[in-house]
């Protein structure tokens, strides 16, 4: 069990005459998965651990002739129904009460901080591999599978087009807004916005409709909203000549569900809050969630990701 305390690789250099009272930022990756608006709310029945989704299939069209006189075959209803399961997650963090005396910084303060990025960043994480493990995907250059993506597979104006034209063939809704949206890499943002046959991009910073911006949204074109964010999906040496592959995720509205059966709860035990604490020697801070997701697809799926390489993985 690790404890914060004044023996904890770092502590001694903070505890000085002088120190810097602000402690230094972290870098962080936008948390676009978990957004909300981007996901349907899953709502678990208490007592079970299931969200399920009916669905009931659209009877196709029928050309048949009927016969004078000769009632029609009578139909049945197809019924279906997709579904998924919460998983707990969870994290503590200690603080003795000599580091919470001789540190320059509120420890407390800090440690709350980062455990609730810690549990969005989790949250985010499970959300992100469940997109990726989708089925509908597509590939840049000549590519037929992942282990052929080069890093000259690069996403362009046109593969945009094609997926966009992808949804929309597929009879995919676009959001109220008239757009899909797609989530990417910086460096998949990169060769983008680089590629000048791309006639139409309009950057965030020019929208003149007083279109409220999304989190980490970088521009648009061919009917889609771009997210970039570095946290987005990155199989690492998984292409030709172990290339990276980027996820360039590209969806409508539903296309996946979030739900928790317990919702996201964070903690605080002062020291001497419990019997393992008896001369109040520690804080504790923590989480606990039980949650998961899914792609919603038994109708068809309501989303393409196209699996690209970057110009810039390589620097």
């Amino acid at each position: 069990m690790a404890t914060t305390s004044t023996t904890t690789a770092g502590f001694s250099d903070l505890v000085q005459e002088l120190v810097l009272a602000k402690a230094q930022e972290e870098l962080r990756g936008r948390l676009v998965h978990v957004m909300p608006g981007h996901f349907v709310p899953g709502r678990f029945v208490k007592g079970t651990n299931t969200i399920r989704f009916a669905r009931y299939a659209d009877l196709g069209a029928d050309t048949t002739p009927l016969v004078e006189g000769v009632a029609p075959e009578d139909q049945a209803l197809s019924i279906g129904s997709d579904y998924f399961t919460a998983t707990q997650y969870g994290k503590t963090i200690a603080i003795t009460d000599l580091a919470q005396l001789d540190s320059p910084h509120d420890l407390i303060s800090i440690a709350s901080e980062r455990i609730a990025r810690q549990a969005a960043e989790t949250m985010d994480l499970v959300v992100k591999d469940v997109l990726a493990s989708g089925s509908n995907v597509k590939y840049a250059g000549d590519a037929t599978a992942r282990n052929e993506v080069a890093q000259t597979d690069v996403i362009t104006g046109a593969l945009v087009k094609k997926m966009a034209a992808t949804l929309k063939a597929a009879n995919v809704p676009a959001f109220a807004d008239g757009f899909y949206r797609c989530i990417i890499h910086p460096y998949q943002e990169y060769d983008l916005i680089s590629d000048t046959t791309a006639n139409g991009w309009i950057e965030s910073t020019k929208y003149v409709d007083n279109m409220p911006l999304l989190n980490g949204e970088i521009g648009r074109f061919a009917g889609v909203r771009f997210l970039v964010s570095s946290n987005a999906k990155v199989w690492e040496e998984s292409g030709a000549d172990d290339a990276n592959v980027y996820s360039a995720h590209f969806f409508g509205p539903d296309s996946y569900t979030v739900g928790d059966s317990q919702t996201l709860q964070a903690y605080f035990v002062s020291p001497g809050g419990d019997h393992t604490d008896p001369l109040a020697q520690r804080a504790i801070a923590g989480y606990k969630m039980r949650f998961g997701a899914k792609l919603l697809d038994l109708t068809g799926a309501r989303y393409v990701r196209l699996e690209t390489g970057a110009t810039l993985a390589g620097v």
